[in-house]
């Protein structure tokens, strides 16, 4: 998935704003430069925190039912499938370098954020 932080698509929206006129037509996708995997986001984390994570699947039906069974609505863990669904199919994969004109910079990397949120954590 193209991973992109909060900040930076909110920094973005600020500037477009600020400059009416800057995007012409559609809009551009927003997103950082690198699609990443779920084993991606598992390594980044664990470099970051100093812990390991695994990454596991189970089938569609059986996440419904630990998730329903932990006390999800239904209609809340059947939205998270269809997530995991439309990552699957490569609907969240579109990298676009568009994002770092706005920003003047490039977009941050997650492993930025994480470790951002980690020592804000820890201290």
């Amino acid at each position: 998935m193209s991973w992109t932080a909060h900040a930076d698509l909110a920094d973005a929206a600020a500037a477009v704003l600020a400059d009416e006129g800057r995007f012409d037509g559609p809009t551009p996708p927003l997103t950082a430069g690198q699609a990443l995997t779920f084993d991606d986001i598992a390594r980044i984390a664990a470099d970051v925190t100093g812990r390991s994570f695994t990454r596991s699947t189970a089938p569609d039906d059986t996440f419904r039912q630990q998730l329903t069974g932990h006390g999800v609505p239904a209609g809340a863990a059947d939205q998270l499938l269809g997530v995991f669904a439309a990552a699957r199919a490569g609907e969240f994969a579109a990298v676009d370098p568009t994002l770092a004109k706005p920003l003047g910079r490039e977009p941050l990397a997650l492993s930025t954020v994480l470790k951002e949120l980690w020592l804000n954590s820890v201290s």
